[in-house]
């Protein structure tokens, strides 16, 4: 038996449905999540205080944003997080796909400037068009927009503007001796 959530995710089509999707729980931003990367087709964009555990260290987070960077040689994934401390003490299964696909997959570190005014936010941009948000850091809360252009390319350009000031990290780079 479906749920009201399953009938709306059901509908979800990148840049083409009003679908509008209110997203409560972890489960629930795992799911949306796999939904857009499924039909983003250029570029995602995600920008994560600490690069969450419970959303993207995960095999379907991993193979999800692999199958997207497999389906066209033009993708352009990006990742900004503020603090690797959790990625490099425990280890990352996004880390160890970076360290794979190095031309299709890059992950910064913000600046700390950046990182101290952007503490309690967390989003997903799918080509311009879709937006991921998740509201503060208490909880899983927030939604998914399939078709929020204006709020979305706002999104991408600031994502664009952070990741110039951003800075490589090394625990995330392989070492070839």
């Amino acid at each position: 038996m479906s749920t009201p959530f399953d009938d709306v995710l059901a509908g979800f089509r990148l840049g083409e449905s009003e679908t509008f999707l209110r997203l409560e729980g972890v489960e629930d931003f795992n799911r949306a999540t796999a939904a857009l990367l499924a039909q983003a087709r250029r570029e995602v964009y995600v920008l994560s205080p600490d690069f969450e555990p419970e959303r993207f260290n995960n095999m379907e987070f991993r193979d999800a944003l692999s199958a997207f960077m497999r389906s066209s040689r033009h993708t352009d994934t990006r990742i900004l997080i503020g603090d690797p401390t959790i990625a490099v003490r425990w280890g990352h299964k996004v880390v160890s796909l970076a360290k794979r696909m190095t031309s299709k997959l890059q992950i910064r570190q913000l600046a700390e400037e950046d990182f101290q005014g952007l503490q309690n936010e967390a989003w997903i941009v799918a080509d311009d068009i879709c937006l991921l948000r998740r509201d503060g850091m208490n909880g899983y809360q927030g939604s998914l927009a399939s078709r929020a252009i204006p709020h979305a390319q706002r999104a991408s350009q600031r994502f664009l503007e952070l990741w110039e000031r951003a800075a490589e990290i090394p625990d995330f780079r392989n070492l070839h001796l």
